[in-house]
């Protein structure tokens, strides 16, 4: 694993043999052992890697009993396939960076890893930040899935450009690869990355650590470039059942749900978290699943990175099947810094504005 690992977490790899690439994943174990509760994988955003976990992985295995795990995504952190060369290498013929693959990677992984020797009916508890969130829905909307619940953290409603001449797999043509090369030049400079997480965090100061960390994983692999260019023209993600969208993929997943977001993020705000939730509600198991939306202030897209403490609380009970805040019938509660408040009515969820449905329903 790349830098110091936190106390009580460790770095491990998987490989996946038959697709030629080697997977980096942290797991924190309870310190009173291995417990009969349901692991939880923590699905992290886009550009980063399970490091955004770290203020969060041992604190959750403590107090839950549960084993906590994160993974990179293939091309993503320390994730890659074996002796890649920037797209020309035999482990990357055909290898496309798209969310349908890191979706299969992550099942594979749940079964191969955090579920191995279990009995067939045990199930993960998913929790998604960013594109992970993404990620996450699309898991447990997949019929049979192995989902207890799911907890999505400011996610991503949309993934994907499916820009033209090129499906996404190596090696691609000379035009897009340069593109990417040149893109993701900038995108990784020093000034850039703090730049871009000042944007998202509403205090700043928590995401200092991240921008030598990201900038670390870019340059630890000789696949970054041809990996930028082909998430750049990669297709968006396959929905489960014909969804026509993010709320539509909600309403298939058939497990309890809880909606953690970061009220000061500028990128996917409070109106797509109650849109999120609005979706949840509408599912026809709705009557026999929790759904819950709990906004932190101040906190932006990252809010378990930048309010560990609330969101390390709020998650630790929302795995133990407990109410989100400290009292069940609470609408608000205070960690330090940062206040948490539940919508307590679908009268909450409801749009703002006439244009907020509107926007959310056109990028959903």
């Amino acid at each position: 694993p790349l830098g110091r690992l936190p106390a009580g977490v460790k770095g491990l790899y998987w490989d996946r043999t038959s697709l030629k690439q080697r997977i980096h994943y942290e797991v924190a174990e309870p310190p009173k052992g291995p417990s009969n509760s349901a692991p939880v994988l923590l699905l992290n955003g886009f550009g980063v890697g399970s490091f955004t976990w770290h203020r969060n992985m041992a604190a959750l295995a403590a107090s839950t009993g549960a084993s906590v795990y994160a993974m990179d995504y293939v091309g993503q952190g320390a994730s890659w396939p074996v002796d890649c060369d920037d797209g020309n290498a035999e482990s990357e013929q055909g290898l496309r960076y798209a969310i349908d693959d890191w979706k299969a990677q992550a099942a594979e992984f749940i079964d191969a890893i955090v579920l191995r020797g279990a009995s067939p009916d045990a199930c993960v508890h998913l929790v998604g930040n960013s594109a992970g969130g993404l990620l996450a829905a699309l898991l447990a909307a997949e019929p049979g899935s192995r989902v207890a619940s799911l907890c999505l953290l400011n996610a991503t409603p949309v993934w994907g450009s499916n820009l033209p001449g090129w499906d996404g797999r190596l090696p691609g043509p000379a035009v897009p690869r340069a593109i990417g090369r040149y893109l993701y030049d900038r995108m990784r400079d020093r000034a850039n990355i703090a730049e871009m997480l000042e944007q998202v965090y509403a205090a700043p100061e928590q995401a200092e650590p991240l921008v030598e960390q990201i900038r670390a994983v870019t340059d630890a692999s000789e696949g970054g470039h041809a990996a930028f260019a082909s998430i750049l023209w990669s297709p968006p993600a396959t929905l489960p059942g014909g969804a026509g969208g993010f709320e539509a993929l909600l309403q298939l997943c058939g497990c309890d749900a809880l909606l953690l977001y970061g009220a000061d993020d500028p990128w996917c705000s409070p109106p797509f978290g109650r849109a999120a939730a609005r979706a949840l509600t509408r599912r026809a198991c709705a009557g026999e699943r929790r759904t819950e939306l709990v906004l932190l202030s101040p906190a932006g897209h990252c809010p378990h990175h930048e309010a560990p403490e609330a969101a390390n609380a709020i998650l630790s009970r929302w795995v133990k099947g407990q109410p989100p805040l400290a009292s069940a019938d609470a609408a608000t509660e205070a960690f330090g810094r940062v206040s948490a408040a539940r919508a307590q009515s679908e009268g909450e969820l409801e749009p703002r504005t006439p244009w907020e449905g509107l926007l959310t329903g056109m990028l959903s």
